[in-house]
């Protein structure tokens, strides 16, 4: 009886160890990516990405129809 508890008790600790051994790889495998800044559309209020972002006169816009329409506005 006892042989077959440690048997249980060495399949049971393999395989912890193979799960944590698997966990720690896929882990590292993934990259952290930047927190990027968010910056608000001059237009509308959206708030998006300052690299997928229009600066234009020291403001920001989520897009070219919104950057066209502020500009159409000034005139």
């Amino acid at each position: 009886m006892t042989k077959y508890l440690l048997l249980a008790g060495l399949v049971l600790f393999v395989w912890w160890a193979w799960r944590k051994a698997r966990t720690k790889r896929g882990a590292a495998s993934q990259p952290m990516r930047e927190v990027e800044r968010m910056v608000e559309c001059a237009h509308c209020g959206v708030n998006q990405p300052v690299s997928e972002s229009i600066l234009a006169n020291h403001r920001y816009y989520c897009c070219a129809a919104h950057f066209r329409q502020a500009q159409s506005d000034d005139g």
